[in-house]
């Protein structure tokens, strides 16, 4: 560990395992381990972080050319730095400053950055204010997840940036920053700059840019940003003085100058601007964009509801020279009380050189005025102009835009603009011949929405498709199959009004089903819809294995056990013809044999789908038992006394019962006549031979050939 944090560690009292690996940069807390964010700064190295609590700080940070994170934990709308109190001293009233050489991995992450009014820099055209809420000077951080908001300087009263090699700022809110030049960023003599979703709201300039003013940087790139609301004396909403501008997919909404370019001003800078939008700007002129020299290229942007005091409501210039490349653009509902509505570029009479003008796949449609009114003729090529001009299949003819009250600028099926222009120029994104405009009409059909895919029937593998209808049907629906999702094959092409489909796949596991409309040979832009299901194996069909068949000599009780080669949805068990139906899930029975007689056992699954199997099959024969008895016991009280004589008596002289002539056959001589009392009254009075067995307990006869019936009684269980 480095003595210089050993040492802090020491003074503070810290343990020193709090900081961990220190090759990898410590971790610093603010507030709980340092109470003010410079605190922090201060004791950090380069490759530390500071990880800032929610709150308000009252303070004004300097970097001190380290390239080290400074992060909120819980984003900008919680952590808020105020540089209102100049704690740094009135010479330094930005709220964060970098101008020690910090490189990109200097990162200021997740924070509200207010109440700045700059540091003073002098220089050719003076001392001002500079950097209100955040000061850049030969440094090049990079700034992301913050919002800059209520500074207050001369230039730059949210972020100014002069001399910096490369600066990056990604998903910053610049909000209602006032000063004299570009009141959200002012740049100046910077290299690569990146402005990547970023916006800017409210902030106004008493002259250049109300949001951003780059003046001489070598690049400078914004997009997927907004611009709205803000305004200045010159470029409402940006202010480019020599710079190489890339300007695409942005959005530039009711944003207002004074005198020129409400939107953007481009002072002898080389700038593209690419699928962007203008709307609602204003100014004297120059609604949407005003030129004050250099070279500008537009193409598949829309220019709507600007307007101009004077002339030029969408793209205007000064007499400064300007060259100007309008490709596939929209400019419509623009309006200019005094000139055009369109392009206007100043007379010779005014001043004006010899600009030049190319308009090429365009659509010019103002509600009044001259579309283009230039000193000079323009090249232009198919396109729309709604005031007429001399070229090369140039369309009068209402465009038909999809809606235009709620600035839908598309083009309607009817539009004469579909396939209008040069196919040797362009090609539309869906391969066919190119539209007029920003917004071309793709003919391609609409991708089925709602695409439904289950299993009808798991027994068949059947499936079932649907999906929601279509107004306008396809030519044809095209249904792919397969296991793979990038090599399916075409299964079956359906009607265009088709709204579903029955198929059985014929695979097995994760089968992937796409569903893909086809109109004039052409197929949505995203491809087929498609939904992947689950298909199971068919359940096999496999009978039952292993039955085992016994029983209990003792209960006549059968028992069955079996193995179950599959799921079963029921068993049949037929025993003699009988059926008994068993859950299919079981895998073993008992029930009761009748004494005697053989018995034929039948195990019958059917499977889950209603096949009936092969019958699994056994033979069981429960034998009569023997009879129990006592011998002499003649009325079954389990005694042997002169009870047994009088009952012998009686069966055999008065008809009465006798449930067991075995027991009554004293002698065992098969027999049952007068000399079976006579035995029995001569072994318990007069010590006569013992009873033949059983003649102590219950027990069977011995010689079962003598065929006397007899019935177990009560006195043998």
């Amino acid at each position: 560990m480095p003595i210089r944090i050993m040492a802090l560690l020491s003074l503070l009292n810290w343990p020193i395992f709090l900081w961990g690996n220190l090759a990898e940069g410590a971790d610093w807390l603010v507030p709980s381990q340092i109470s003010t964010i410079q605190g922090a700064i201060d004791l950090a190295a380069p490759g530390d972080q500071i990880i800032v609590s929610p709150g308000l700080y009252l303070e004004n940070i300097d970097f001190l050319g380290k390239d080290l994170t400074l992060i909120s934990s819980a984003g900008p709308s919680e952590t808020i730095i105020d540089g209102s109190m100049a704690t740094q001293g009135p010479e330094m009233r930005s709220t964060v400053l970098f101008n020690s050489g910090e490189t990109a991995l200097a990162t200021l992450d997740g924070f509200t950055i207010q109440g700045g009014s700059g540091t003073p820099v002098t220089d050719a055209i003076g001392t001002f204010l500079r950097g209100g809420g955040i000061h850049i000077s030969i440094a090049s951080p990079t700034i992301t997840n913050c919002r800059i908001v209520d500074n207050s300087s001369d230039f730059g009263s949210g972020l100014y940036a002069g001399g910096t090699l490369s600066l990056q700022l990604h998903g910053i809110e610049f909000l209602s920053n006032s000063g004299l030049e570009g009141s959200a960023a002012y740049l100046l003599d910077c290299g690569n700059v990146s402005i990547d979703q970023c916006q800017f709201v409210g902030n106004q300039s008493l002259t250049a840019g109300g949001a951003i003013s780059s003046n001489t940087c070598s690049s400078v790139n914004i997009s997927n940003c907004q611009l709205s609301g803000n305004s200045a004396l010159i470029g409402g909403a940006i202010y480019s003085r020599q710079c190489v501008v890339d300007f695409a997919n942005n959005e530039v909404l009711s944003n207002e100058a004074t005198l020129l370019g409400g939107g953007i001003t481009l002072y002898q800078s080389t700038s593209t601007i690419t699928n962007s939008r203008f709307d609602g700007n204003s100014a004297n002129h120059g609604g949407g964009i005003g030129l004050d020299g250099g070279n500008l290229v537009v193409s598949s942007s829309v220019f709507s509801r600007n307007s101009a005091v004077t002339s030029g409501a969408a793209i205007s210039s000064t007499i400064n020279l300007v060259s100007v490349d309008v490709r596939r653009c929209t400019i419509a509902e623009n309006t200019s009380t005094n000139g055009s509505p369109g392009i206007f570029f100043p007379p010779f009479s005014a001043g004006g050189a010899s600009s030049t003008l190319t308009l090429s796949h365009s659509i010019l449609w103002n509600p009044t005025g001259i579309e283009v009114d230039i000193p000079t003729i323009a090249q232009v090529d198919h396109c729309t102009v709604s005031s007429g001009y001399p070229g090369t299949v140039v369309l009068t003819a209402d465009p038909v835009f999809s809606d235009p009250l709620i600035q839908d600028f598309s083009l309607a099926s009817i539009s004469p603009c579909i396939d209008a222009g040069d196919p040797l120029q362009y090609i539309d994104p869906d391969g066919t011949t190119p539209d007029l405009g920003a917004i071309f009409h793709d003919q391609r059909p609409a991708a089925v929405e709602d695409l439904i895919c289950q299993i009808n029937d798991p027994c068949t593998q059947d499936l079932i498709l649907t999906w929601a209808p279509k107004v306008l049907p396809p030519d044809s629906i095209i249904v792919s199959i397969g296991t793979d999702p990038t090599q399916l094959t075409a299964l079956a092409a359906l009607p265009g009004t088709d709204t579903s489909f029955s198929l059985v796949p014929g695979f097995t596991g994760t089968v992937t089903i796409c569903v893909e409309p086809v109109r004039g040979g052409m197929t949505p832009a995203n491809g087929a819809t498609c939904c992947e299901i689950e298909v199971s194996a068919p359940t096999p069909l496999i009978p039952i294995s292993g039955l085992s068949c016994s029983y209990d000599p003792d209960t006549c009780m059968a028992n069955l056990s079996w193995s179950n080669g599959a799921p079963y949805s029921l068993i049949d068990l037929i025993i003699n013809g009988e059926i008994l139906t068993l859950p299919g899930s079981i895998n073993s029975a008992a029930f009761p044999l009748t004494p005697g007689p053989l018995h034929l056992i039948s195990l019958v699954p059917q499977s889950t789908c209603g096949e009936t199997l092969n019958a699994s099959e056994c033979e069981l024969t429960c034998p009569i038992p023997e009879t129990l008895f006592i011998r002499g016991d003649a009325n079954g009280d389990s005694l042997q006394n002169l009870a047994d004589v009088t009952t012998q008596l009686a069966y055999l002289y008065q008809n009465g019962p006798g449930s067991c002539l075995d027991a009554m056959d004293c002698n065992d001589d098969g027999q049952i006549d007068v000399s079976d009392p006579i035995f029995l009254l001569l072994f318990l009075f007069d010590g006569g031979s013992p009873l033949p067995a059983p003649g102590g307990s219950c027990g069977p006869d011995p010689l079962p050939e003598d065929f006397l019936p007899c019935q177990t009684g009560p006195n043998c269980p």
